[in-house]
This record gives structure tokens, sequence and C-alpha cells, in this order.
């Protein structure tokens, strides 16, 4: 998708970054051993292997620990989203609707 300009399907159809927007890059500045790169794309770059592993082990961790994971995920990734996005203004956490193909349809239609 990306050789067609679309690197985030969020981001392409809404106009609206995601909470994991920066994701991808994050991962690829770590291969090049650049950790500060890679935070500074997205500050929970390290979380996903840690979910993966948590996951796995579902059937051996007791429910409420398990959920209350989740919901700690949740909550730092929405947080970690709006300080980005209002706080922070950075260029990968955007708010552009008006940018969304969605949008650009409909007001063709319209």
């Amino acid at each position: 998708m990306e050789l067609v300009g679309i690197t985030c399907p969020i981001k392409f159809l809404t106009g609206i970054s995601c909470a994991g927007c920066g994701m991808s890059r994050a991962w690829l500045a770590l291969l090049h051993l650049d950790i500060r790169k890679a935070f500074a794309y997205h500050p929970l770059f390290f979380t996903p292997p840690i979910f993966m592993i948590v996951w796995m082990q579902k059937g051996h961790i007791k429910e409420k620990v398990y959920k209350n994971f989740i919901f700690t995920m949740i909550v730092l990734y929405v947080s970690v989203y709006f300080v980005r996005l209002i706080i922070l203004k950075d260029d990968i956490v955007v708010f552009h609707p008006e940018n969304g193909f969605i949008f650009r349809i409909i007001s063709k239609i319209l």
C-alpha cells in the first residue's frame, strides 16, 4: 500500500491518526539501533511484544490480572495519543479529517 501513497489505512480514510501511529517507524528505528528516534516515533513501541507474551499466556494468568493489564494498556495508549495530539502537536499524530478519503468523497457528492 505504501507504493501507492497509503502508509496508514486509518489515516488515509479518515485523516486522523490512530493510537498506534508511528509504531512501524519506531521499530524500524530500533532495528537501526536508534532508540531515541524509536521513542520519538512512538513512546510505547516496546509494548507490543509484552502484550503478545501476556496474550499468549492468558490461560495461565488470573482473569483479573489479565483484564487489569489490558485496561492499563488501553489507558497508556489513549493517554499517549492525546498528549501527542493536543500537547506536543507532533507531525506523526494528526487530526485532519478534511484530508481523509471519506471526507473528500462526501464533499464531492454533496
